[in-house]
């Protein structure tokens, strides 16, 4: 299990950034672009219109850069790299579909274009795996994915065979009311 964040060096101008999607990048981007499926495209269609945005959020852990500077920055000379780092970086944070049955990542809420349960995400990390704030934020899907694996095998919230007991966590609060 790899819990370390990995950042994707990005070289705009001569200066080396690190780009990372964290929760906050990812929840920030969601507002625009709903659904994973669609920022991919987006990012796919190599557009120098929205790059700098999907830029900003991935720097946004290191530093807060204004739009209108990566605007500047991003051009069709070099779409192609800036499209191939940030692919890279948004796969590095995503949870390993290898390691992760379907149950441990959340349920699309509408039909099959998945969106995350953001207000279950921030329960999960702040609440059951005892998070702070900032500390959830700043984790990437992948880690928090992988921390509540962890968490569910460790604490009896799943079967033998992967499945999450049902209501586990009603029952467990049960107890104290």
């Amino acid at each position: 299990m790899n819990l370390k964040i990995e950042k994707v060096p990005v070289v705009l101008n001569g200066v080396v950034r690190n780009l990372v999607f964290d929760l906050n990048a990812h929840y920030e981007l969601s507002k625009k672009y709903i659904t994973l499926q669609k920022l991919v495209d987006e990012i796919q269609r190599k557009s120098v219109d929205s790059m700098p945005e999907i830029l900003q959020c991935g720097f946004a852990h290191e530093e807060e850069i204004p739009l209108i500077e990566l605007g500047l920055l991003v051009d069709v000379s070099n779409i192609d790299y800036l499209t191939l780092q940030t692919i890279q970086a948004l796969m590095f944070s995503l949870p390993d579909s290898n390691k992760f049955n379907e149950n441990q990542i959340p349920k699309p809420t509408a039909d099959e274009d998945a969106v995350w349960d953001w207000d279950w995400l921030y329960y999960m990390g702040t609440v059951l795996l005892n998070m702070s704030e900032a500390v959830f934020w700043r984790s990437s899907p992948r880690k928090l994915f992988a921390l509540w694996a962890v968490h569910k095998k460790y604490n009896g919230l799943e079967t033998s065979d992967g499945q999450e007991v049902s209501r586990a966590t009603e029952a467990w609060l049960d107890q104290y009311i």
